[in-house]
């Protein structure tokens, strides 16, 4: 595996290399054994989001998300814009950190999507995360309302 690693790329710590080969001998070589820990938090996780925007949210409505079978991210569709203003007073006026859509796409400035991640986040901090951001996207949305 080190040979093949080698490459595949340049200048890995020797020690990260160990330290990995070490966790991976511990459980039969096998990444899913190594890894079954983060797996159940990844899965619970993925489940408790959901679960925690239809309790917030409802089931439809303005405010609709994704359901994806694996990972650690969930994308949030709102009726109002998401830009890097909309992200510094989620911060600043409702303590949640969220990623606006649209850091991920070269030129774009805004959308009305927000990816949520909550890999290695308990169940507390998810929940006190959507609790925050439905105030927030509350907030947003009587301020878009009010405007039209």
């Amino acid at each position: 595996m080190s040979l093949i690693k080698s490459n595949v790329t340049l200048n890995t710590s020797p020690v990260a290399q160990a330290v990995i080969g070490g966790k991976l001998l511990r459980h039969g070589c096998s990444m899913v054994a190594a890894n079954k820990r983060e797996i159940e938090v990844y899965r619970a996780n993925l489940r408790r989001v959901p679960a925690g925007l239809t309790a917030r949210f409802g089931a439809s409505g303005p405010v609709t998300w994704n359901t994806p079978s694996g990972g650690c991210f969930v994308v949030l569709t709102v009726p109002f814009t998401v830009d890097d203003d909309a992200l510094r007073r989620s911060a600043r006026e409702h303590g949640v950190l969220l990623t606006p859509m649209h850091h991920f796409h070269h030129g774009m400035t805004s959308s009305r999507q927000i990816r949520l991640s909550f890999s290695l986040l308990d169940d507390a901090s998810i929940d006190e995360g959507l609790g925050r951001l439905a105030s927030f996207v509350t907030a947003e949305s009587r301020a878009v309302g009010s405007a039209a």
